[in-house]
């Protein structure tokens, strides 16, 4: 007998609601019973071991947050952003930069996880290696890293309150990093159109 696919949903979003509110090394499959509703046998049929279940939770969350900065990214090229890739990147800066508290207590609950078995961020890696595959690291790709390594500082600076930036000048730092987005994004240009014919003025 199969097991129904919204149970494996439902597993994830107890065992998720658990590390926001009390850490990783709260979720047991006696506890994700009693939240998720699942039966233990459900709960093991899709995820055998804890490991593969706090695997599974971070391939989600990767997931949720690709999903935000697709959508973040589609925003910038209606904005009439000219490149792809600074588009692409506008989109993973205002995910990055954004004030999303559900996240941070997620990565704040998996974090002990994450040092004692670095395995678990194998999904991260992953989508590291899609991210980047194509990048050239050129000067201007060397820029766009550090905007990115920039507000990867900015947010955990903000996970252990450690930022000595006053929330009024934040908007501006954001648009600081923008503006040199902006700047450091080479103009892309369309090929000439080889169905037109020559221009026989030119000598």
């Amino acid at each position: 007998m199969t097991r129904p696919p919204k149970a494996r949903q439902q597993v994830l979003d107890a065992a998720r609601r658990i590390v926001e509110e009390r850490g990783a090394g709260h979720v047991t499959f006696d506890e994700l019973a009693r939240v998720s509703g699942v039966t233990r046998g459900g709960i093991t049929y899709h995820f055998p071991t804890k490991e593969d279940l706090l695997r599974g939770l971070i391939e989600a969350d990767v997931a949720q947050w690709q999903q935000a900065a697709d959508a973040a990214t589609a925003e910038a090229t209606c904005e009439g952003i000219a490149c792809p890739r600074a588009a692409a990147l506008r989109g993973q800066l205002r995910c990055q930069l954004g004030e999303d508290e559900q996240h941070r207590r997620f990565v704040a609950g998996m974090l002990m996880a994450g040092i004692a078995d670095d395995s678990l961020l194998e999904p991260v890696r992953a989508h590291q290696a899609r991210q980047f595959g194509d990048w050239r690291w050129d000067e201007a790709d060397l820029r766009r890293f550090l905007l990115l390594a920039a507000a990867d500082g900015l947010f955990w600076q903000d996970m252990f309150r450690l930022s000595p930036i006053p929330a009024e000048a934040r908007p501006r730092l954001h648009a600081l990093i923008e503006r040199l987005l902006d700047e450091w994004s080479p103009v892309e240009t369309a090929p000439p159109d080889s169905t037109k014919p020559p221009d026989s003025t030119k000598p």
